[in-house]
């Protein structure tokens, strides 16, 4: 990355701390989730400082997506009935949900889509690592839900250069292609920059810095991963302009392409369900 991309992507950032806390919230449930001697009062704790975090977790624990045959009243009660691995995808579902719901005006993206598109990605990732990569699953979810983080913090920059991207994507560049050319870097470079400021974890913070471009990832298993969910998303709704698949990136995972093609399908499915739960179940 050029010297002058780096040193704008450090001043992006620090402009950018007063975005939603949306990441703390996550990393302080990993960090309590991945500790086996974790119980339901840490949990809890995880709320301490946002309950209405916590209400609109309860509430999507109620949803009929989830299933419970019993009321939930509490988190304790959520993590006890659904497990921890249940709850900290609710957690991520509904922190997202409130970060990337927002319109991307600079990008032409509607209020609602970019959300769409993240949780398309993630659903499609997860269900990507159920065959053969099943100890990636978390992380792909978790990847998916947050792959365009770094969209929303370019969003007002991209908004003052608003004619110059529409001119590159009228000539087929993608939109990481356009970035680049405009500032020295891609959306998924900042996003990755940002969410280590956050502490989220190395491995998913590189997944999502490669995510356009897996073959420049050292061969990392996520990055493929998430880039094949992101691809299987665009190719739903077209979401990214001019979305290229890498080469040979799909069949390095055991993707074919009837695969691909049921994974949009499935996909689509499951993504109606989850937020039909979630408008039921409205803030």
């Amino acid at each position: 990355m050029p010297e002058q991309g780096q040193e704008l992507i450090q001043k992006i950032l620090e402009s950018a701390r007063a975005l939603p806390p949306m990441p703390q919230v996550i990393a302080r449930a990993n960090r309590v989730l991945s500790d086996e001697k974790a119980g339901f009062s840490d949990i809890a704790q995880v709320f301490e400082a946002d309950q209405a975090m916590a209400a609109r977790v309860l509430r999507l624990a109620n949803s009929a997506y989830y299933g419970v045959r019993v009321p939930v009243n509490s988190v304790q009660q959520a993590s006890a009935l659904l497990g921890f691995k249940t709850l900290f995808e609710m957690i991520v579902v509904v922190s997202s949900s409130k970060m990337m719901g927002k319109q991307l005006s600079g990008y032409g993206i509607g209020a609602g889509e970019a959300w769409k598109h993240s949780l398309f990605t993630a659903l499609a990732a997860r269900t990507i690592t159920e065959e053969n990569y099943p100890d990636l699953a978390d992380d792909a979810f978790i990847t998916g839900l947050l792959h365009d983080a770094g969209m929303l913090i370019l969003d007002p920059y991209i908004a003052k250069e608003k004619k110059r991207l529409e001119k590159y994507l009228e000539n087929g560049k993608t939109i990481e292609q356009a970035e680049t050319e405009i500032f020295g870097f891609n959306h998924a470079q900042l996003g990755s920059e940002y969410l280590k400021e956050w502490k989220l974890s190395a491995s998913q913070a590189h997944a999502i810095g490669f995510h356009h471009y897996p073959s420049e990832s050292e061969g990392d298993i996520l990055s493929f991963i998430l880039h094949a969910a992101d691809a299987a998303a665009n190719q739903q709704e077209e979401t990214e302009k001019n979305f290229a698949i890498e080469e040979g990136a799909t069949p390095f995972i055991g993707i074919t392409s009837e695969k691909m093609e049921k994974l949009r399908a499935v996909t689509e499915k499951e993504v109606e369900r989850l937020i039909e739960s979630m408008e039921t179940n409205p803030d």
